[in-house]
């Protein structure tokens, strides 16, 4: 329960802040923000391990789960076809299965 509850906390947290970002310098652009708030959500869910990494067994699994999840709604808002947004979704969870070695690395607004 605690993991669950950091992962929200983190999700929510990035993706508010990253809304923000682009509220106040692309207001009126409401696709950009749907965008740019699911990638913040992304980026906070799979950031969260390495937060608290003692509060996460499996964190590889967590954050896999939440590449694919990022991938597939990536391909839904987009509207791609059934065959790229499996496609997608593969890239999403290779990316979030990756995330230990590359999550240092992003830049917080």
């Amino acid at each position: 329960m605690k993991a669950l509850k950091i992962s929200m906390l983190c999700s929510l947290s990035f993706s508010a802040l990253f809304g923000l970002v682009s509220l106040v310098l692309y207001f009126g652009e409401w696709e950009r923000l749907l965008l740019v708030c699911l990638f913040g959500f992304f980026i906070g869910f799979v950031a969260a391990p390495e937060f608290e990494p003692k509060a996460f067994k499996n964190a590889w699994l967590l954050q896999l789960s939440g590449g694919v999840i990022a991938g597939l709604l990536v391909g839904l808002i987009f509207g791609l076809n059934n065959e790229n947004i499996v496609a997608v979704a593969l890239i999403g969870g290779f990316i979030g299965w990756t995330a230990p070695y590359w999550i240092k690395y992003v830049p917080i607004p």
